[in-house]
């Protein structure tokens, strides 16, 4: 079954709660503003993901957990520098008592990040499954880290997440799923309940079935609720809404269905990323050149490459612009700059057959700076 991308349990989740915003995210590929809610929980889960990684039956140190935190940490989609610094030492502390908690029984897991992709009646399935244990009796024990908000009641009897953990785990691994696990890491809490038995397992396939089926037959309405539309970065575009938007500038978008304008647009940006890189580096190359040329008092030197030339130069500095362009006006030379330009102003005020006196207020609100123009020439 030909789908836009291999379905995941939030990808399902997005579409049974609006078709529309599935097909802005997956189909239209409209990139979503970052949330600082999921950078924290990436930043924790991949902090765990290191105290489990190494094969070695001891855990690292608390102090080299905490590096490790720092280094992967996600700074996207804080409100600012104060909360993305309370959040941060919310991880740190939640890491610190994992560690004091978990280090003295530490075990190697049976798999950590489990990465799953498979088929089911011809609809490709995907997902990543936080830690996976083995049970003495031989059964698998999955486990999912939570970093939000106290779980609600009753959720855990019957989350769809681990019911498609359990269908995917059984289905690629070949051993039957013992126990599901929510791990509330805010807590150190871990709330357990037992597989899910073949009415929820069925229920997942046949919304997995339905799920797929609309999104092959183009089924994208919109479902409009308060609660979901209220913290949506599509309203500007979304048919529901456009109205309240009208004028606004449209959300970027990618050549969605045109993968080779999308090339191109992506082959053009990235030339200029370079092109800007590499103007930033021989800017301050100049720099650097034209220092030591004025050091040496030289106006000409050689590499073995390339020879370069150096004419003296001066540009002026404005602070407020403004009392520039006054200024002017009222001496009557506006006319020879017509506005307030860098150049044309440097010449003006560099020009001894402009009078002295403006010349000489001119400088007390700018600054002088001396440079050199360099001239590059290959050998």
């Amino acid at each position: 079954m030909k789908l836009p991308r291999p379905l995941s349990h939030s990808s399902i989740s997005l579409y049974n709660e609006c078709p529309q915003k599935y097909k802005f995210k997956y189909v239209d590929k409209i990139p979503e503003k970052p949330k600082h809610f999921f950078s924290f929980g990436q930043s924790v889960h991949l902090a765990l993901e290191y105290f489990y990684g190494p094969k070695v039956p001891q855990a690292p140190s608390l102090e080299e957990l905490l590096a490790r935190y720092r280094e992967i940490w996600v700074k996207s989609g804080y409100r600012d520098e104060n909360q993305e610094a309370e959040y941060f030492e919310e991880g740190r502390r939640i890491l610190t008592r994992f560690h004091d908690k978990h280090a003295k029984s530490f075990h190697v897991p049976f798999s950590v990040e489990y990465n799953f992709s498979f088929e089911h009646e011809g609809v490709p399935l995907t997902g990543k499954v936080d830690r996976i244990d083995k049970l003495p009796d031989g059964r698998l024990s999955i486990l999912d880290y939570k970093t939000g908000k106290k779980l609600a009641a009753g959720r855990l009897d019957v989350d769809s997440q681990l019911t498609m953990y359990q269908f995917a785990c059984e289905s690629q691994l070949g051993a039957e799923v013992g126990e599901l696990i929510f791990y509330h890491l805010p807590t150190l809490k871990e709330h357990r309940t037992v597989r899910r038995d073949k009415p929820l397992v069925d229920e997942l396939t046949a919304r997995i079935m339905a799920t797929a089926e609309g999104i092959v037959k183009d089924r994208f309405d919109p479902k409009p609720t308060e609660n979901a539309c209220r913290w949506c970065d599509y309203k500007p575009i979304c048919p529901i809404y456009k109205d309240q938007y009208a004028g606004m500038p449209p959300i970027a978008a990618r050549a969605a269905g045109e993968p080779e304008l999308a090339a191109l647009v992506d082959k053009y940006g990235d030339a200029l990323a370079k092109v800007r890189e590499a103007k930033a580096e021989a800017d301050a190359a100049a720099g650097e050149l034209a220092a030591a040329l004025r050091k040496k008092n030289y106006v000409r030197a050689f590499g073995e490459r390339y020879e370069v030339l150096a004419a003296p130069a001066v540009k002026w500095e404005f602070r407020d612009k403004k009392k520039v362009l006054d200024m002017l006006k009222k001496a009557g030379v506006y006319e020879k700059v017509l506005a307030p330009s860098a150049p044309l102003v440097n010449k003006l005020i560099e020009d001894a057959a402009v009078d002295a006196d403006l010349r000489a207020r001119l400088g007390e609100i700018g600054d002088r700076v001396e440079s050199a123009e360099l001239t590059l020439k290959i050998l």
